[in-house]
């Protein structure tokens, strides 16, 4: 099967080497447990194989890669493979033994915030996650409150983990070129928090679902005792969602719920 770059896929294969290489000595990968998400063209995957480590799994939905990826499974066959498959339907909780996991992407901008948010519901199983995203995306995953970029997805990544940006790429580091610059992520779980995801995350879906409207009206549509909540920490009622803090939204969980 003939290779075609999917533009309905956001399909953009990293060529600068020099990029590769700083995307593997963020962490030191011998002995680890990794999976790969969207391998492409194999730059990245070929790589981290160079740096010994325990397993690596790459995942890749788009079959007429085969002939390519499968060269290199030829040579790594001891601790790589390969699945066929788009990421949404993998269970990534398979790939957790007794090693915790080390995410590495480069993922297409058309799915990676909904993908950085379901890893996030299973943050115990990942050691660490590095990935490349739209630098639009990693604004909004790192934003602090109070700024333009700062949102739902910004409260549950910080409250989940640690994140860093490590370097900006640019359109030239692709092929095909993208229209925007991308960013390197490296996310380090924290501790494990003591809420409810879902709860959490259907508090910041109502919280910022009209950014413009003050939060206690926001909040009133669902949750009726947000007036007296307000009243009884003497929180100012003018206040915006994102004007509170990841930490001030998991005490309005607390107190909601």
């Amino acid at each position: 099967m003939k290779f075609k770059f999917k533009k309905k896929w956001g399909q953009n294969f990293l060529t600068n080497e020099l990029i590769v290489n700083k995307i593997i000595n963020i962490e030191k990968l011998n002995g680890k447990n990794i999976v790969e998400v969207g391998p492409g063209n194999g730059i990245l995957t070929s790589a981290i194989l160079k740096q010994n480590p325990k397993f690596l799994t790459s995942i890749e939905k788009d079959i007429s890669l085969k002939s390519k990826l499968k060269e290199i499974e030829l040579t790594n066959k001891k601790n790589f493979k390969l699945i066929f498959d788009d990421v949404f339907n993998v269970n990534i909780n398979e790939f957790y033994k007794n090693d915790k996991i080390t995410i590495i992407a480069n993922l297409p901008y058309n799915i990676a915030t909904t993908l950085i948010i379901n890893w996030m519901k299973s943050i115990e199983i990942f050691s660490m996650i590095i990935v490349m995203v739209q630098r639009e995306v990693a604004n909004r995953l790192t934003a602090k409150f109070s700024s333009s970029s700062y949102g739902r997805i910004s409260i549950i990544a910080q409250l989940h983990s640690k994140i860093e940006k490590i370097i900006d790429v640019s359109p030239n580091s692709f092929f095909p070129r993208p229209k925007v610059f991308s960013t390197v992520l490296k996310i380090t779980p924290n501790k494990i928090k003591p809420f409810d995801f879902e709860k959490l995350d259907f508090l910041l879906k109502e919280s910022f679902k009209f950014r413009r409207k003050k939060l206690i009206n926001n909040l009133l549509r669902n949750f009726k005792n947000s007036e007296k909540m307000f009243n009884k920490k003497k929180w100012n009622t003018n206040l915006r969602a994102q004007d509170i803090s990841p930490e001030k939204f998991l005490e309005i969980l607390k107190y909601l719920n």
